[in-house]
């Protein structure tokens, strides 16, 4: 008879458990169902139930050196934010374990499956026109809700990603700048009904930023790629436009190279910011 043992889990697993339980019980809400783990365990997540009914707790915690800045507050500022489908901040506690901070977070629970389980697209999702329609109009109602969040000195945006291609690239020098959700991929939007997920990062970026994540996580599914790019192209195909896709091309770049991400939407990535950077070249 084979023994089938369970691996043991690792340290910060156990670790994102202890501090979601300790947030439980300092908030009063009692964990259900299974633990969601966030990109490289840096966060966890799982239903809670209190007496008002079913919520969602989440946690994680940072060095005490990176504990602070926009990332640190990103739900709590959130809360400003109008017209938009998105889980609502109800409570939160911190405290500080040396050398780290940490938070727990109880936010409304939102019932709806996320399109994907990885940022990536690996499938094509059935969405219904209805779906796209309420998608534009929230990327639309998030640029009205102005923030002090986020880049505010555009004349920097197109040397950063100049620098990070190694050449000029004929960018604006005065890009278009509004408020867009910057982690705008597929394990962050749901279906059936849309909600916008994980407001972590957010705040003004170049017109069109948002889109342009979702647009270069679509690669893999050609005929998602195009429906996204139909529905924004009005952004994605301007000067602004282009430096957003760039901008997001290098930021999903760079983490291939430096965390071993995207091993599949690299290639197709790295091509689409070829295919972006030959005007210039030519021109």
């Amino acid at each position: 008879m084979i023994s089938r043992h369970r691996a043991p889990e690792s340290g910060q697993r156990a670790f994102l458990r202890r501090i979601l339980a300790e947030g439980s019980n300092r908030l009063g809400v009692t964990l259900t169902g299974d633990a969601v783990f966030g990109w490289h365990d840096r966060t966890i997540g799982s239903a809670a139930l209190a007496e008002e009914g079913r919520f969602w707790l989440r946690a994680t915690a940072e060095h005490h050196d990176w504990a602070h800045g926009e990332a640190w507050t990103g739900n709590p500022d959130a809360t400003a934010i109008r017209g938009v489908p998105k889980p609502t901040l109800i409570t939160r506690t911190e405290w500080d374990e040396a050398p780290v901070s940490i938070y727990v977070e109880l936010l409304t629970y939102v019932p709806d499956m996320p399109c994907s389980p990885s940022p990536e697209l690996a499938a094509s999702p059935v969405l219904p026109t209805s779906w796209w329609t309420d998608l534009r109009a929230a990327v639309d109602a998030l640029a009205t809700n102005l923030t002090p969040r986020g880049d505010h000195d555009p004349g920097t945006l197109a040397g950063r990603v100049e620098a990070f291609y190694g050449r000029p690239l004929d960018l604006p020098k005065t890009p278009v700048l509004r408020t867009e959700h910057t982690d705008l991929h597929w394990a962050n939007l749901t279906q059936p009904r849309l909600w916008l997920l994980d407001w972590e990062y957010w705040g003004s970026a170049p017109a069109g930023y948002g889109a342009a994540v979702l647009y270069l996580h679509s690669l893999l599914i050609p005929a998602t790629a195009a429906r996204v790019h139909e529905l924004f192209a009005d952004v994605l195909d301007t000067p602004t436009g282009r430096l957003a896709q760039l901008s997001a091309a290098a930021h999903i770049l760079d983490r291939a190279t430096r965390s071993g991400d995207y091993p599949s939407l690299a290639s197709p990535v790295r091509t689409h910011a070829a295919r972006l950077i030959q005007p210039a070249e030519r021109h």
